[in-house]
């Protein structure tokens, strides 16, 4: 494993990290320079927002990443999640434009497999809906942490905005149009 903090030229920092396995490699990577969905169990979201990335910034974490696959392990990069600073469905637009660049073929992409690229929300329903829509063919995670209302309010404020059921409802209907599922994630 290896992580990487990328300072901008605006002197904004960043992380994503390279996960090497035997039979694949995965990037997370960041959308934004820190969280503004402020969940008290994650360092980022207590640091609040500083700004969103643009795709290039996005991007560049992905060339990096392949590069060094391709030039220090003599292996490609096959995985890529939208699981480092940030939520990405806050920065919908230079997310989409990113995942497009990520899954289209080489020379104008990095040939990735749609279904090798995960995008990870805490739960911004409308944003689910319309990434649906796109019929990218992504993987959905959903950040739901908590099965009720009441304890998901304390643990993922957006709730109070979007709550479980709507959160599961958009998700549903991402796994119904997308024909992918929709894994669902825990902190423990």
């Amino acid at each position: 494993t290896r992580k990487t903090l990328w300072r901008a030229v605006d002197g904004t920092t960043i992380e994503s990290v390279l996960m090497r396995y035997p039979n694949r490699s995965t990037l997370c990577i960041s959308s934004q320079a820190g969280c503004g969905m402020a969940c008290p169990f994650c360092a980022t979201g207590q640091g609040g927002l500083t700004r969103n990335l643009s795709a290039a910034e996005i991007l560049e974490q992905v060339r990096a990443a392949a590069a060094a696959m391709r030039d220090e392990h003599h292996g490609r990069l096959s995985n890529v999640v939208f699981m480092g600073m940030g939520e990405p469905l806050a920065n919908y637009n230079r997310v989409l434009a990113a995942v497009k660049r990520i899954i289209a073929p080489a020379p104008h992409g990095f040939g990735i497999s749609a279904r090798s690229v995960t995008v990870s929300t805490v739960g911004l329903a409308p944003a689910i809906r319309k990434l649906a829509d796109e019929r990218l063919g992504v993987t959905l995670a959903l950040s739901l942490h908590a099965p009720d209302d009441e304890l998901r309010d304390t643990l993922v404020p957006v709730n109070n905005r979007w709550n479980v059921g709507e959160a599961l409802e958009a998700a549903k209907y991402y796994a119904d149009v997308s024909g992918r599922r929709v894994s669902i994630e825990y902190a423990m």
